[in-house]
């Protein structure tokens, strides 16, 4: 049976260097478990809380769900919903609900009032990521929604960074400054919120100037999407070998010939594939000229240089299938049922392991 393995000892070192990285008593630290936690499972919810996180969020109605079984803690749902069914299930499981538009209020509010209880909501502001939010340069919709809405309890405000791993930080300042002008305007108009939050993993690590009183930390959790280097990488993916076999020169190994075997070599195959998660990817979506110009000439090099891949120190042959790896094994002397392990992001790996 293919297992990934999720070291506890790493997640608590990970917390503390996340903890570490604010030094106010007060700071509220939003984990964002969302995807099944990052692929840690919410069993590490339980982890999570004996350090003290209080405070979660999710990005889906069925996350919602999910979460809901098992803890009853603070929740903020970070993507708004717009069906009334829906939203009057989440409200009657106490979810703190994202807001990111007038219509969006009104139709929870008249839920609300119906069912006689108050809601908890932040508004999301949109500085420049144009995906969820109240545009930036639109305060009078927050000022409509906040004075025109009586069973909504606005608890915080809070945005959301486009690029914040990148050299060039003008962006996300300019994101940055966009939200600070929106809470002063709001402010301004006797407005304020308790939880301020626009920092995300890598902002929280790269931008400490922007912390606010709040962020939404996920991808940190599991080692990753951050410039710092003292968090440890999760995920260690355990599988077995099924068969070895020898092959010759000349002989053909995966899917539309992808490996050409050169030398007489010894190989095994492994219980596991894409079906699994393992050998997908994360499909490159930045556009600039820079970041295609870069991957024309990862993707030249790869084609001139070699034609395999590693995971970890396993040196992958041919083409990944639905549930076989085959290895070059002419120096590994692994056996049939012999464990096989090595690291593998856990957002990449399919629920079912």
């Amino acid at each position: 049976m293919n297992e990934l393995i999720i070291d506890k000892n790493d997640l608590l070192h990970n917390i503390e260097i996340i903890k570490n990285n604010n030094t106010d008593e007060n700071y509220t630290i939003i984990a964002v478990v969302k995807a099944n936690a990052y692929g840690m499972g919410l069993d590490s919810v339980k982890i999570l809380k004996q350090q003290g996180i209080e405070y979660f969020a999710v990005s889906k109605y069925v996350e919602v769900l999910d979460f809901r079984k098992e803890y009853s803690d603070k929740l903020l749902l970070l993507t708004p919903y717009y069906d009334e069914e829906i939203l009057s299930n989440l409200i009657d499981k106490d979810v703190i609900l994202t807001i990111d538009s007038i219509k969006q209020a009104m139709l929870i509010d008249k839920i609300a009032k119906e069912k006689d209880v108050k809601v908890y909501a932040h508004i999301k502001v949109d500085t420049g990521l144009n995906r969820y939010g109240i545009k930036y340069n639109d305060v009078n919709s927050i000022i409509n929604i906040v004075n025109n809405t009586e069973n909504i309890k606005y608890y915080g405000i809070y945005s959301h960074f486009s690029n914040s791993l990148a050299k060039d930080e003008k962006f996300t300042k300019l994101q940055y400054d966009r939200f600070i002008k929106v809470i002063d305007e709001l402010q301004e108009k006797g407005i304020d919120f308790k939880l301020k939050h626009i920092c995300n993993s890598s902002a929280y690590f790269k931008y400490p100037e922007m912390h606010l009183n709040a962020a939404r930390i996920g991808s940190a959790f599991i080692g990753v999407a951050s410039n710092n280097n003292n968090l440890k990488k999760i995920g260690i993916f355990h599988t077995k070998v099924v068969k070895v076999q020898d092959v010759l020169p000349g002989d053909f190994i995966g899917y539309a010939k992808s490996y050409k075997v050169k030398t007489s070599m010894n190989i095994a195959i492994l219980n596991t594939g894409y079906f699994d998660g393992v050998g997908k990817t994360l499909i490159d979506q930045r556009f600039s000229f820079k970041s295609r110009l870069k991957g024309v000439y990862e993707y030249t090099k790869y084609l001139f240089k070699t034609d395999y891949v590693y995971l970890d120190d396993l040196k992958v042959l041919g083409q990944i299938g639905m549930h076989d790896i085959v290895i070059d094994n002419t120096d590994k002397k692994l056996n049939i049922n012999d464990d096989v392990y090595f690291y593998y992001r856990p957002t990449l790996i399919d629920s079912s392991i």
